[in-house]
């Protein structure tokens, strides 16, 4: 199933001296399975537009269904019910989650949601167990520990975990790695590749950090004052489009390839991550030496 917007639109504050359009005929198709990246400076309308999709904010104007689920039913007995689908199919992570952890325990907070879908005991611990140890943490050890004991890459996985418990089929993550350092960067979004490889979750994430959208995406979605100003292949993005001018940096392994191929290196992959492009590089290297012995 996928995601589909037709024309959607949102105004905050409609008819006061404070209205803002913060997007405008937004349409696009979101397929099962894609690793979407979605860009934009501050105000573009993307996190307005992601919280549409589980009705955190709810459509003015416009079409949004999501995985089936028509998100603009005005009937509020079909619109209940329907709410009470996405809640299931759509987990959201905001940015530093681990602030809204609350509970006195991991396992309690992680059993939050699924307690709320009035899933029984036994079902609550099989996905609690179960969202502890796909994101890497060990249930025995952190199950009965009290959340703020925990580090601050720890807390982001029981976070993160308390989401997953949910089995959501959509998985949006609003910039899923800020104030973490490298390895724990890494450590991330790793995991979240891994998840979605495991499950065929489909992933959206808000970034600011061109490089990671860069390496980890299938597609990226770039907003500028509502709209969408560009949507496509994330190598072929950075390859053809100039982002600098809406203030978007442009990935170091893009600059790469770039100075190579202005150069006359052409080298075979995209070559998205270091090691990718050293493979590349060597190969290439290897490929003109042979070709060399042969002339």
């Amino acid at each position: 199933m996928s995601i589909i917007v037709k024309d959607l639109s949102y105004t905050y504050n409609p008819k006061s001296p404070y209205q803002t359009q913060a997007l405008k005929n937004v349409s696009l198709t979101i397929e099962e399975g894609q690793f979407v990246g979605l860009c934009g400076h501050t105000g573009s309308g993307k996190t307005t537009f992601v919280q549409h999709l589980n009705a955190l904010i709810i459509t003015q104007e416009g079409y949004l269904s999501v995985n089936g689920l028509d998100l603009t039913v005005k009937n509020k007995k079909l619109r209940r019910e329907m709410l009470k689908k996405l809640r299931g199919k759509v987990g959201m992570v905001f940015q530093y989650p681990e602030y809204q952890l609350f509970a006195n325990t991991v396992y309690e907070d992680i059993a939050f949601g699924p307690k709320n879908m009035k899933l029984t005991k036994e079902e609550i611990d099989v996905r609690v167990k179960e969202a502890i140890i796909s994101v890497g943490l060990d249930f025995d050890y952190v199950n009965q520990k009290s959340p703020f004991e925990l580090s601050g890459g720890e807390k982001r996985r029981v976070a993160l975990a308390g989401v997953l418990a949910m089995r959501p089929s959509v998985l949006v993550l609003d910039e899923p790695t800020a104030g973490l350092d490298p390895r724990g960067k890494r450590e991330i979004l790793d995991l979240i590749v891994n998840l979605k490889k495991q499950s065929g979750l489909t992933v959206i994430m808000i970034s600011h950090d061109m490089d990671e959208v860069y390496e980890y995406t299938d597609r990226t979605i770039v907003f500028n004052n509502g709209t969408v100003e560009y949507d496509m292949r994330t190598y072929e993005l950075f390859q053809k489009a100039d982002l600098t001018k809406l203030g978007l940096e442009i990935p170091q392994m893009a600059v790469l390839n770039n100075i190579l191929k202005n150069g006359g290196v052409f080298l075979t992959g995209e070559n998205h991550t270091v090691k990718q492009m050293l493979s590349a590089l060597v190969q290439y290297k290897a490929d003109k030496l042979r070709k060399q012995q042969n002339d």
